[in-house]
């Protein structure tokens, strides 16, 4: 039980502490950058569908060369807002996971494999995805061991299908990615126009009671399938 709530303080944590980042800079952009906030969120509502594709491709290019993506996905709620954030994100993940994925199997698998071929992660992973594959790249998701951007290119390198990785990669990350965008969000209305979003926090509260909630799912199957190999 320890270890479960372990896990999910600790990506609730990291993300509020990315969430703090952002929010001290959104601050001090707008309060002491003469409204820059406000003014770079009226430039990308005046771009249309521009300023999102831009983001979007920025994202992608950023997974591909192995850049956390937290930060990406709280800006995209502060710059975009929740709803639109949290598409523009999932939308990214599939496009720049698929591309670390072909280029991972194709391209770099053997460098991936020097590197990796000991690290008892990479080995469990690719132990359990023989047996579990869609189970696996659940748990491997949901309670990232590895970053998501690595766990790209560590999967090319396993027997695993494209399309169940795919699916998994884009399924199991929306709650954690709406929890990041709803803060994202928050932190823009706080600091522009000083009010609280509450139905964004109550969306905020419901993500993260259900990162708990899958964590502990997840560790509790994780820990069946170890005892399965013993």
């Amino acid at each position: 039980m320890s270890s479960e709530k372990s896990h999910s303080k600790k990506i609730i944590l990291h993300g509020a502490v990315i969430m703090a980042v952002v929010g001290i800079l959104s601050f001090a952009v707008e309060h002491y950058g003469e409204g820059h906030l406000s003014a770079i969120t009226a430039w990308i509502e005046a771009r249309g569908n521009y300023a999102p594709l831009l983001f979007m491709v920025i994202n992608v290019v950023g997974m591909v060369l192995v850049i956390p993506q937290t930060l990406f996905t709280v800006v995209a709620g502060v710059l975009f807002g929740a709803v639109k954030g949290t598409a523009m994100c999932l939308a990214s993940m599939a496009v720049g996971s698929s591309i670390s994925f072909f280029l991972g199997r194709f391209v770099l698998r053997g460098r991936v494999f020097k590197k990796f071929r000991h690290d008892p992660n990479f080995m469990k992973m690719e132990m359990l995805s023989r047996k579990h594959p869609i189970k696996v790249l659940a748990l491997s998701r949901i309670v990232p061991v590895v970053p998501y951007s690595v766990a790209n290119y560590l999967w090319a390198a396993t027997g695993v299908r494209f399309l169940p990785f795919l699916i998994m990669s884009v399924v199991c990350l929306i709650p954690e990615t709406v929890f990041l965008t709803a803060g994202g969000h928050l932190l823009s209305s706080g600091v522009r126009m000083g009010t609280v979003d509450w139905e964004m926090l109550a969306v905020l509260a419901v993500a993260a009671a259900l990162i708990y909630l899958l964590v502990r799912a997840v560790q509790r199957s994780l820990e069946q399938d170890s005892n399965e190999i013993k």
